[in-house]
């Protein structure tokens, strides 16, 4: 699957969220396309990371996958509330 093809299925499908202090960067790394979804508020840098990793099996086509993908950022900005990081310095990782 090319990942370029998920990515750009996912920014089709994502409608940016308005707040201030919000980015949505992303990167592909061999079979990994990884969407960084970062806020900084007032105390602490908070966000997620939404991981894409396909299989050779993958039943998905790059465009399902990628409006899964905005589909999860959606849902979790929603929420309102985003994580900071763990104590080991990470962000919550969802993969889909």
């Amino acid at each position: 699957m090319n990942l370029h093809d998920v990515l750009t299925a996912f920014e089709t499908a994502y409608t940016p969220d308005p707040r201030e202090g919000l980015s949505v960067t992303h990167s592909v790394l061999d079979s990994k396309l990884q969407i960084e979804v970062r806020h900084q508020d007032q105390n602490a840098l908070r966000g997620f990371d939404v991981v894409a990793e396909p299989l050779e099996t993958e039943q998905r086509s790059a465009d399902e996958l990628g409006r899964d993908m905005a589909e999860v950022v959606a849902r979790e900005l929603a929420y309102g509330q985003l994580s900071a990081v763990d104590e080991e310095g990470s962000f919550k990782r969802i993969v889909v």
